[in-house]
């Protein structure tokens, strides 16, 4: 793990700028330099690193490093400016945007701005944070954590490892330990836009990158050009009331699963689930609950293996096929005649831990800088006894989603209290009006929390996309909305509706 480091010049130079109430007049941030890119991952692209404070009501004090890439525009002599690109998470490494950068903007975009991607505070290259010294150790504790703990070993085993991941957080973690907020992330942004050149930012943020939006528009109102958020969540529950915005979120996988099923059936041979794909699904779910099942020659499918499949196949509506195939193959599999099922039917697939957009050599960097944003976000309960009841009660409401979101945070319930952190008011007016785009069956953003985004927000217009999927994709209307906005400001009419150009299920 990189030593934070203490640079006075380049924290003098920051001084004026991280203690500057927004609209004054502030010092110039230093300039960000470029260089080719060296990493193999980013080769072609041009690279950077950026000191910001550690704690920013201690500007002159010591300083960490945030990694930037850039694709540099296109048509440098009509650049407009930069977009700087966050991906989510919390704990999404944002620097490999640069390779995407055709799915994220369009070609009118990118030959008008420079797009970068960054890495925040504590994420992937920026002084990553590490709870355990290697894959191992971590591995030995995450693997006695249940996504969908049942049974009362199960719940035990849970809470206990989820203390003994938190103790090892507080003492492996180092002093960004309690400077992981979506606070400070928005004043390193803020710098970096200065360090860019702009006077006022340019940003897409998608799924948590959506807070990152919100909290930068109401502390830096006048210096917003254009922000478009994808995917939203909703700032005021997600930061005050986080154990009500968890019992909506595993609402929104509901909503996006009963759609998903729905539109299975409507597909009909295009979809391999299809024929009672709601009753055949409850049926697999409330069969895996009672425990695991065995699968002839692939050994065994549980309820975590169901919940993380179904729950990630989601996210993209151009999984669905396969996904649809996989659930008919377990579903054969479990209850079907062992002897007639095809070679191919199989367990579901459990993913790796999440690496984020390059790799490291610790994979679990994404994980630690989860909780560590999140815990100093949002409260929840302190008392991890508490939470089998909060899952009974979300489980019951939410029988596929609601347990293993109760739990998915037990975690904070032992972390350091944190109080640097922004929770409101979200209502300042900003200089430029907020895009906020969202799916209608978003699992992991409601669509819900998009309306209340938009109302939250002093001033931001709403682009709804009738489709499937976290964050918008697969909608020529979406990609024009954001051409549009991003070069000119032009802003969709209030209430326009945008579909998606591929069914979740094509015909065959």
């Amino acid at each position: 793990m990189r030593r934070l480091a203490v640079r006075a010049g380049a924290a003098l130079a920051l001084t004026a700028a991280a203690l500057a109430v927004p609209g004054a007049a502030t010092a110039a941030a230093p300039s960000i330099s470029w260089s080719a890119c060296t990493e193999t991952a980013l080769l072609g692209f041009d690279c950077a690193t950026y000191e910001v404070p550690l704690d920013h009501d201690r500007p002159g004090g010591p300083t960490t490093t945030i990694a930037l890439s850039r694709r540099p525009a296109d048509n440098p002599a009509q650049k407009i400016g930069t977009i700087f690109v966050n991906p989510g998470g919390p704990g999404g490494a944002g620097r490999g945007m640069v390779r995407s950068s055709a799915r994220i903007a369009s070609p009118e975009v990118l030959a008008r701005f420079d797009l970068v991607g960054f890495d925040p505070r504590g994420i992937g290259a920026s002084d990553p944070v590490q709870c355990y010294p290697t894959d191992a150790e971590a591995e030995a504790v995450l693997s006695r954590i249940k996504g969908v703990p049942i049974t009362k070993e199960e719940i035990r085993s849970t809470l206990s490892a989820n203390r003994e991941y938190t103790e090892a957080c507080k003492k492996n973690m180092g002093p960004l330990l309690t400077h992981m907020s979506t606070l400070n992330v928005a004043k390193d942004l803020d710098l970096l836009r200065q360090g860019a050149g702009d006077s006022r930012l340019s940003y897409i943020g998608y799924s948590y990158g959506t807070l990152i939006g919100a909290t930068y528009a109401n502390l830096f109102p006048a210096k917003v050009r254009a922000i478009v958020i994808d995917g939203n969540v909703d700032p005021d529950q997600r930061t005050n009331h986080r154990l009500a915005n968890k019992f909506g979120r595993a609402g929104g996988f509901e909503i996006a699963l009963a759609g998903f099923l729905a539109e299975c059936d409507k597909a009909g041979a295009a979809c391999a689930f299809s024929g009672d794909a709601r009753g055949k699904f409850d049926r697999l779910r409330d069969r895996l609950r009672q425990g695991p099942a065995e699968i002839p020659g692939e050994g065994t499918v549980t309820i975590d293996d169901l919940t993380g499949y179904i729950g990630q196949a989601l996210y993209n509506m151009a999984s669905f096929p396969v996904a649809a195939q996989t659930l008919q193959d377990a579903y054969d599999a479990v209850f079907g005649d062992p002897a007639a099922l095809r070679s191919t039917a199989a367990g579901l697939p459990k993913a790796p831990p999440a690496r984020g957009w390059l790799g490291d050599a610790y994979s679990y960097n994404g994980n630690d800088s989860f909780f560590a944003v999140n815990c100093a976000d949002a409260p929840l309960p302190r008392n991890p006894a508490l939470y089998p009841a909060f899952a009974a009660a979300f489980e019951k409401a939410h029988p596929t989603f609601g347990r293993s979101e109760a739990f998915s945070e037990v975690g904070c319930a032992n972390w350091p209290i944190i109080k640097e952190a922004y929770d409101g008011p979200w209502n300042r007016r900003t200089a430029q009006t907020v895009l906020v785009v969202n799916p209608t069956f978003d699992p992991a953003t409601r669509y819900d929390f998009a309306v209340r985004m938009t109302r939250q927000l002093g001033n931001a217009r709403l682009l709804t996309l009738d489709g499937f999927g976290h964050t918008s994709r697969y909608s020529a209307c979406v990609t024009g909305w954001y051409t549009r906005y991003l070069i000119n400001g032009e802003l969709p009419p209030a209430g326009t509706r945008c579909s998606q150009d591929v069914a979740p299920f094509p015909a065959v």
